[in-house]
């Protein structure tokens, strides 16, 4: 089963290079072209689910989820990994962002970002991040916890609010979206390798 994620995660980080490799040394494509339409929509929404990703909310959101597994005697060390994960993987994404350099769209809503486009870090935090506790929360208490299942809703909602709101709000392109949406799902990939080869999981 290691195995099998290694190559799961090996997979989706070929993918992510791909794209990033294609979309930054190109202009924008057919199909960042036609995602521009979704610029404008929903702004306010958009933006508080763009602060979701900002790391201060993420660092309110782990200390939640340590309070959590305390009173549900769940094993910190889990929930520290997730953050010590997400941690890591944006500063890996920034040092992606040097490496592709890839000029960011043109019309902006509420927030300026004076960073490179690809990829989208809030993208990566969707995966790293919320889905990691959202699997993490289903596994261990979902099922016996009425709290526990709003919290994977909620969780769930994250995964899909973040990289929407980075084109609503025009600080992104499609394809930086899927770029961090891939490495996102490699990094997740990979972790999961890791907690099988330590025995978190069987």
């Amino acid at each position: 089963m290691e195995l099998r994620w290694w190559v799961t995660a090996g997979l989706f980080f070929v993918a992510f290079a791909i794209v990033g490799w294609y979309h930054s040394s190109r202009p924008p494509g057919r199909l960042d072209i036609a995602a521009l339409a979704l610029q404008g929509k929903g702004v306010f929404l958009a933006a508080f689910f763009t602060l979701l990703g900002r790391w201060y909310t993420v660092a309110l959101i782990c200390l939640a989820a340590l309070a959590f597994a305390f009173a549900a005697r769940v094993d910190l060390r889990i929930v520290v990994a997730v953050a010590a994960s997400q941690l890591v993987s944006q500063g890996v994404v920034s040092a992606l962002k040097q490496v592709f350099r890839r000029v960011r769209p043109d019309l902006w809503f509420i927030f300026q970002e004076r960073d490179t486009s690809f990829p989208s870090g809030h993208s990566v935090t969707a995966i790293v991040f919320y889905l990691a506790l959202a699997l993490l929360l289903a596994s261990a208490h979902a099922a016996q916890n009425p709290i526990a299942l709003v919290g994977v809703v909620a969780l769930s909602i994250c995964v899909a609010g973040l990289p929407w709101s980075r084109l609503a709000l025009g600080a992104h392109y499609l394809s930086d979206v899927a770029g961090g949406l891939l490495f996102g799902a490699g990094w997740l990939g990979a972790l999961t390798a890791l907690a099988y080869r330590f025995g978190y999981v069987q």
